[in-house]
Order: structure tokens, then C-alpha cells, then sequence
């Protein structure tokens, strides 16, 4: 069994090569996100510091993951969002009932852009959005602090014609988010 930090650590190893760095250690990604889960065992056991990898501990980080950030099904494996490379880019079902509220963290030095330009992609096909707030601001943090809790109106988006679509069960997508749509709820350090 995993320690958590070895978990931790191997997670944000395996959503890098699924998401954004895969191609460059042979990873055959298709336009899905699907990988065969033996090649992502081999790719993560050429990078150094990752030899120990087996496929039971890329399951073991899947089975333990809180995010519903993996899929797996008939031997391959995907990271279900968050993608950068051009050629990967899920389809995705439509959030049918979403929230009426839905959370985006980020750091307070965005906030002035994000409430005149709206919440843009940037190097990733999708804004995400998540059901939980907590996990909003853990995402903000990641990026700088202070960071701010943005509350979005879903019937907002609605009345927009901007769909939503399910990535997993906590976490949302849409392309953009209209500034006129996104309310500050608080700001944290």
C-alpha cells in the first residue's frame, strides 16, 4: 500500500503525463484521453525516481483518488479533465440538473481580468467549475494566494446559452463563464 505522500506524489505524476506531457515519453494518447494503463505503467517507470511504479499502485491512486479525476475501463486509463494537449479533448455528457451554484478558485491577483473578461480557458480546453467549495479553493491555492472564491450562477449560463458538461461527479465544464454570471464569495489566505 501506498504512503499518502508516495499516493500524492504518483497522482500529480500520472494526471502530468494523462494531461499534459505524455507524447514525450511515448505515450499514445488517443483523442478520447485513452491510454493502455501497461503503457502508463512503462512511462512512469523511465522517469527517474518512478522505477518502483506497478500497475497495482496506478490503481491504488485511481481507487484512493477523491476528484474523480481517473477512468479506467478494459485496460486503459484517462485523466477525465484537464487536458492541455491539442489532439485530447473528450466528449463529455451535458450537466443536465447542475447546482444553481457551482465554485471556481483562483488566486486574487485574476479577479480584476475575471470580472471584466469572464473566466477563459487559458492553456486548457475547459474552465472547470466544481460542486464543492472546498475544493475550489484547494485548486486556487495551487496557483498563488490570497485566493478567491468565485460563486457561478448556472441559471445565469442558462439564460446565455452556455452549456455545462459533466467531467465527473464534482467537477463541471464550459468553455467560458460570462463576467456578469460570477459573484465573489470570499477571499482566503
Amino acid at each position: 500500500m501506498l504512503t499518502e505522500r508516495e499516493r500524492i506524489r504518483l497522482s500529480k505524476k500520472m494526471t502530468g503525463l494523462l494531461r499534459h506531457y505524455g507524447d514525450r515519453y511515448g505515450l499514445r494518447i488517443d483523442k478520447n484521453g485513452w491510454v493502455r494503463i501497461e503503457d502508463l505503467v512503462r512511462a512512469l517507470r523511465s522517469i527517474p525516481g518512478y522505477e518502483w511504479v506497478e500497475k497495482r499502485h496506478v490503481f491504488e491512486v485511481v481507487r484512493r483518488d477523491d476528484k474523480g479525476r481517473y477512468e479506467v475501463k478494459d485496460g486503459y486509463i484517462r485523466a477525465r479533465y484537464g487536458h492541455s494537449m491539442p489532439h485530447v479533448s473528450p466528449e463529455y455528457e451535458e450537466a443536465a440538473n447542475p447546482p444553481s451554484i457551482l465554485y471556481h478558485g483562483t488566486p486574487l491577483r485574476n479577479l480584476s481580468s475575471i470580472m471584466t473578461r469572464g473566466l477563459l480557458p487559458g492553456k486548457r480546453h475547459w474552465v472547470h467549475l466544481t460542486t464543492m467549495p472546498e475544493m475550489a479553493l484547494e485548486t486556487g491555492r495551487r496557483y498563488g494566494r490570497p485566493v478567491v472564491l468565485l460563486e457561478i450562477d448556472t441559471s445565469c449560463l442558462k439564460r446565455r446559452n452556455i452549456t455545462l458538461f459533466r467531467a465527473s461527479d464534482k467537477v463541471i465544464l464550459v468553455r467560458h463563464v460570462p463576467p456578469e454570471c460570477i459573484k465573489v464569495s470570499r477571499v482566503e489566505d
